[in-house]
């Protein structure tokens, strides 16, 4: 039989390895007593010999939230996906051909697309196995070390060994490394955040008669106040840590936006290939050509259609953006997960430390007209937070302890000065907060040496114990009217999401027991929004984009906090409790009011949430720390932990880590996540490009009597060398001016699209046929061929020809990568914009076609021959054409275009 209470339902279940079950407390006799005889245990712990039997029973108190992977299987996956496999079979069917038609050139090209596979593999590897060593760096979260009543004496052991029925010992800044129940609490306030996902220190009391919430603390949560001695209950995989822990890893993820569209891409460039292969094959069936030269045409064609630079290219550009991003304070585990970003639609933001700043700030002092010197004197001297000098030059006195005291004595630090306050006040005793009591008291001699206390606690008990109010005039009687009028006052603050204390001192001469008190003050604190969320949160709304708070913390708060950050005007608070009673469709129908916020919920209904606005077609990302937040995190399209106080388990769940826990750097990835996506765009359609003039020559070639005009060893020239370092430069283009102020780009939404093929096909791809072929016929014309010649033509006069025809094409590209930098508007604004990848690029592959053309040892292996200054001319004309017609499209295609309104703003596109 076992324990269960609301907060504590998951500990339920029975004993396994790695964890323990806890006896029912309704069983006959007291609670503590069942649980020392199920657990073979005192109040002093366990002996040496018992705890090794335990431990032998339990297993170590150990959790893996994230299982170290083996180097040689992340290089290995590499190798798995799809389009490396689609260049590794054009490697195997060119190596086929080279055994079928040997001098060809094919080895070569088979031998080039091996290497291509390999250095993606290993570009991509080194950037996730240095993801792996940072997330390996994460790995701290439980403690290393614990202390423990061991054969009744106090000892120091790996908290691997902690086992149930253990005496723990904790105080303040430690951190529980197990589940268990309170035997002695000296004042213990306790952060479950991480676990609950509410921001207010918990106070907890020792286990007596009966069992409440408050005797019970999880593996994980952090000792902010106080000292206790507890009995563990639950180790390692049988905590409520990991209970989530393993949740969140039995979550399934789906497929990033870009891994779907790559997917989608590489099948149709691979059916377009073979299809066009197999076609031509038949063809040169009908003509009667003998099967092998069939066959090693079809792999030609098969070869020249598959764009062999596209891979490295976007392992580059997600790689080179998650550089940036790094840059940004984001790290990126997955560099799939940069486009991701780009797509999100709902951003589900926890509030505590992301939205704000995780620390409590006094937002209004409320004395009723009265001076504040009282309430700031009370602010320093009921105070427990301990003061530290800083380091830095000036040595800036800063706060450690409970956050109310902190936040407390910050504002007094800033008023009056802190230690001034205290000047002339020697301490005598202090009573700490109680959770019976809901207040804090210290006495201390004044240097006349008498008494005074000063107090701080909830306003309802401490209005009951005050007798007068401080005013201008000193104190004076507190009345009924009075008195209620604070409560109401009290209960706004609260109502509004602030949390409230009381102030109030003793009566000159009157320090006893329970003095009566004078009021001083009202105190509305609250952990402040980050200055940066308001300008981040406006960005996504500009951008299309919803952010969608959830939250542990009470409903007051949050709708506070989301009306501040100006995330919605009016919210509409739902609550854990209202969200249990709802329906999957219920949810989702609550889900279309944009003015949404929820409060005071679980980790399961996290997951519901996200789960319920995928189901509505969003593209989700989700932010979290806690543990809580772990299934959520990994069943979102995109993951995002907070790097300074997440879990672990988040880190391990999450696609992204942000090292400084900042919203407006989430706002900064979204804005490279869409950029990347522009500019794969971008470079696909400048690379799909090129396809046309290299698959051209082979149709003609077969179907006309005319040498042919390319050969694949030119064609692997152009898509791995010339292609490679334009295409990188499009890869690291700069976000274009309106990219934040359009909306996300809908799911259905293809990364290469009917736009995309007759833009890259059937326009810029026909052009610069048309001006390759005319460059061609020029050449053979000049050299005295003519049509009726057939392929019959000598080797200088052929090599010149095909020379001339790869010269075009490299130019042709030179104008089609400058006009590929703008997506819709016109791209002469940015030909003046410094891109070095592109420049360097640019004048490599001019160096590049110069030097195979003129020089004699790479001419043979080019076919290619020196060319005229006529020729010259001709090609150096070509990239003003290209770039020319695709202007005029652009034109065109704006002037008829229907207009749509940028969101939030009045640009059209």
């Amino acid at each position: 039989m076992m324990l269960r209470t609301r907060d504590t339902a998951a500990w339920d279940g029975g004993a396994s390895p790695g964890g323990a079950s806890i006896p029912c407390m309704d069983a006959p006799g007291h609670p503590r007593e069942a649980l020392f005889a199920a657990l073979g245990c005192g109040a002093d712990g366990l002996d040496h010999g018992s705890a090794a039997r335990a431990l032998a029973r339990y297993g170590r108190n150990r959790l893996r939230f994230h299982r170290p992977r083996s180097p040689f299987v992340m290089l290995a996956r590499e190798f798995l996906a799809m389009f490396p496999l689609l260049l590794m079979a054009a490697s195997v069917f060119a190596l086929l051909a080279d055994r079928l038609s040997p001098g060809q050139g094919y080895a070569l090209i088979g031998g080039a697309l091996a290497v291509v596979v390999v250095l993606n593999a290993l570009v991509s590897f080194a950037q996730n196995y240095r993801v792996e060593q940072v997330m390996l760096s994460f790995l701290d979260y439980i403690p290393r070390t614990v202390a423990v009543v061991r054969d009744g004496r106090r000892v120091l052991i790996d908290a691997e060994e902690v086992v149930p029925g253990d005496a723990l010992l904790v105080q303040e800044g430690d951190r529980f490394c197990a589940d268990g129940v309170l035997l002695e609490s000296n004042g213990l306030l306790v952060d479950e955040s991480v676990l609950s996902g509410e921001s207010e220190p918990v106070a907890k009391c020792a286990l007596e008669a009966t069992v409440k919430t408050a005797c019970l603390v999880r593996s994980g949560a952090t000792v902010l106040r106080g000292s206790a001695r507890v009995l563990v209950t639950r180790t390692g995989r049988s905590t409520s840590l990991g209970g989530i822990s393993a949740l969140s890893q039995q979550v399934r993820r789906d497929l990033t936006p870009m891994q779907r569209e790559l997917k989608r891409f590489v099948r149709w460039i691979t059916l377009l290939a073979f299809a066009i292969g197999v076609v031509f094959f038949a063809i040169g069936v009908v003509l009667g050509n003998p099967f092998w030269v069939n066959l090693v045409f079809a792999i030609g064609i098969i070869v020249a259609n598959v764009p062999e630079g596209l891979l490295p290219t976007v392992t580059l550009a997600l790689t080179q953006a998650s550089v940036r991003m790094a840059r940004q304070n984001a790290v990126i585990k997955d560099i799939m997960a940069v486009e991701t970003l780009g797509s999100t639609t709902v951003i589900c933001v926890d509030k505590t430390g992301t939205l704000t700043r995780n620390a409590l700030h006094v937002e209004t002092l409320d004395t009723s007209g009265a001076p504040q010197g009282t309430a700031l004197r009370i602010m320093a001297l009921a105070n427990e937070a301990l003061a530290v000098r800083g380091a830095s030059h000036g040595r800036e006195l800063r706060f450690t302890g409970d956050p109310i005291d902190c936040a407390l004595a910050e504002f007094a630090q800033t008023n009056s000065g802190f230690e001034a306050l205290r000047a002339g006040y020697e301490p005598v005793a202090i009573t700490p907060f109680d959770a019976e009591t809901k207040c804090m008291s210290a006495v201390w001699r004044r240097a006349d040496g008498s008494l005074y206390l000063a107090t701080k606690g909830a306003p309802e008990v401490i209005l009951e114990r005050c007798c007068a109010i401080h005013g201008f005039d000193g104190a004076c009687a507190l009345s009924a009217d009075a008195r209620e009028h604070l409560r109401a006052q009290a209960d706004r603050y609260a109502g509004q999401g602030l949390r409230v204390i009381a102030l109030a001192d003793s009566l000159p001469g009157a320090a006893g027991e329970r003095p009566p008190l004078v009021f001083a003050a009202l105190v509305a604190m609250v952990d402040p929004p980050r200055p940066e969320v308001p300008a981040a949160v406006a960005a996504c709304h500009s951008a299309g984009i919803r952010v969608l708070v959830m939250s542990g913390d009470k409903g007051e708060t949050v709708s506070y906090i989301a009306r501040q950050l100006g995330i919605v005007c009016n919210p509409q608070v739902v609550d854990g409790e209202a969200l249990a009673m709802m329906s999957h469709e219920a949810l989702v129908e609550a889900l279309r009011t944009e003015e949404l916020v929820f409060a005071r919920i679980a980790p399961e209904q996290k997951l519901a949430i996200v789960d319920a606005l995928k189901a509505m077609g969003e593209v989700v990302a989700m932010t979290g720390d806690g543990v809580n937040d772990a299934p959520a995190l990994r069943r979102a399209d995109i993951g995002i932990a907070m790097g300074a106080r997440g879990t672990d388990v988040a880190k391990e769940a999450a696609d992204i880590i942000l090292l400084d826990d900042n919203f407006a750097t989430i706002v900064g990835a979204i804005e490279q996540g869409r950029t990347v996506y522009e500019n794969i765009r971008k470079f696909i359609t400048y690379i799909l490009t090129s396809n046309v003039p290299e698959i051209l020559p082979f149709i003609a070639y077969v179907l006309l009597p005319l040498p042919l005009p390319m050969s694949v060893i030119q064609i692997l020239s152009v898509d791995l060398v010339t292609d490679m370092l334009p295409a990188i430069g499009l890869g690291n283009e700069p976000p274009e001016a309106d990219v934040m102020q359009r909306p996300p780009r809908p799911r259905e939404d293809h990364l290469v699209d009917a736009h995309t093929v007759l833009r890259s096909y059937c326009f810029i791809g026909l052009i610069e046929s048309a001006l390759a072929f005319t460059v061609f016929f020029v050449v053979l014309d000049a050299g005295g061929w003519h049509w009726g010649q057939g392929a019959a033509v000598e080797d200088l006069l052929q090599r010149q020809a095909a020379g001339a025809f790869l010269a075009m094409v490299v130019f042709c590209q030179i104008g089609n990568v400058m006009a590929c930098r703008t997506s819709r508007q016109s791209a002469l604004s940015g030909l003046g914009r410094f891109n070095a990848w592109i420049v360097g690029g640019i004048v490599f592959e001019v160096l590049f076609i110069v030097t195979i053309t003129h020089l004699p040892v790479l001419q043979s292996l080019f076919s290619t021959a020196t060319l005229a200054p006529g020729v010259w001319a001709m090609i150096a004309a070509a990239p003003c054409v290209v770039f020319g017609l695709e202007e005029l499209r652009k034109w065109i295609a704006r002037r008829h275009a229907r207009p749509t309104t940028t969101v939030d703003t009045g640009t059209i596109n």
